[in-house]
Formats: C-alpha cells, structure tokens, sequence
C-alpha cells in the first residue's frame, strides 16, 4: 500500500486503501511531518511525545471549542449547548465538576459490576445471530452493545432505548468534517428530542422514588 504524502492528506476524501492499510501514512507522516495543519481546520500529531504534552498541558493547548463551534454550529444552538458543555471538550473548573459527577458511575469497582451484564448481552446478541447465513458486525453486533450499557447505567427500561443510537450518531456524527446543513438540522433536532426525552423520564424516576 502506498503512503499518502502529508501535502494531499485531506481527512475529507481519504482513498479506500488508507483505510485498509493506514499505517504506511502514518509511518511516513510520523516521519516527514509529524505535525500537520489540516486542509479543512486543526493539526494532525503523530508522535507520541507530542501527543503527551498537548494532553498534559492545559495552559496551553486547551480542550475548549466554544470559538471552533460557535461558527460551525450557530451559537446557542442545541448543538453548540451540548458539545460546549461536554467532558470532552472543557478545561478545568467545568471538565473537573463533570469528572467528578460521573465518576462514580465509571470508576472500576463499578465497571467491574458491570461486566457480567455486558458478557451476557454479548452471549445474547451472538446467539441471535446464529444460523443467519451473514452478518454485518457493526449494525448488527457492535451498535447495539453501547445503547444497551447506556441504557442500563440510566435504568432507561428497555423498551425505550430505541431511539438512542440514532440520537447519538446524529449528535456525534455533526463533529465529523463535512457537515452537511441536513446533518446540521438532524442533529440539533436529535439534541431536541433527546433532551425531552431526558426530562420527561427523570421527572417520572422522580416521581416513582418520592
């Protein structure tokens, strides 16, 4: 497989064989440019004592997006609301508070409890795969396994998870590059409903516990 060179690497029309074999690319892109600007925005870091300092220092390089979506998804939109007030994508004094709410929920006492449910939803989704003739491993086996630990770490009853992975591909899928104006409406919508869908539900755990 050949390497892509870094002046026509563009994460925006990668050919099929990078996707097959990336590592050529990355080898030489570790090599020639190991930090590369982007045709569409951003830098690609290859090495990995870049990649460590840009993790370990915050003054500098900051997770904060509110600039990058501002114009991306329209400011105050549901879209910029939620990825600008995501772990992800915040510095401390907000990425500590929402660390610190849901870590109990990730620690590793708490996922080690969780591992006989996931061993058992995969026993169950391969058992009823078995006999069909063919497959697809991610819409029929991966996809379902994330909506399912959701679903049981909110206690979302499971007749009601339906429409969470189509909310959260549409959500996630507006940061990938490209985004379309219908990619833009569906997710803001998907913002929407999920967040209805959220307060309607804490409302009735609320009302079951008092």
């Amino acid at each position: 497989v050949t390497a892509i060179a870094p002046h026509e690497f563009d994460l925006r029309s990668l050919p099929d064989a990078f996707y097959e074999d990336p590592f050529p690319t990355y080898r030489r892109l570790r090599t020639e440019t190991p930090i590369l600007e982007l045709p569409g925005g951003g830098d690609l870091l290859t090495r990995h004592r870049d990649l460590v300092e840009v993790y370990k220092n915050s003054r500098t390089f900051s997770s904060d997006k509110c600039a990058q979506f501002a114009p991306a998804f329209g400011e105050g939109s549901p879209l910029y609301e939620h990825h600008t007030t995501s772990l992800v994508f915040n510095d401390p004094p907000l990425h500590t508070k929402v660390r610190r709410a849901i870590g109990n929920v990730l620690s590793n006492r708490m996922v080690e409890v969780m591992r006989g449910d996931v061993e058992s939803l995969v026993e169950e989704i391969l058992h009823s795969l078995e006999g069909q003739s063919s497959f697809d491993l991610i819409a029929d086996f991966a996809s379902a396994i994330p909506v399912e630990i959701i679903g049981n770490m909110l206690l979302i009853p499971k007749e009601e998870r339906a429409p969470l992975r189509r909310w959260s591909l549409a959500i996630l899928g507006s940061l990938e590059v490209g985004l379309d104006e219908a990619g833009l409406k569906h997710g803001n919508e998907s913002v929407r409903e999920f967040l209805a869908f959220l307060e309607e539900f804490v409302g009735r755990r609320r009302d079951s516990l008092s």
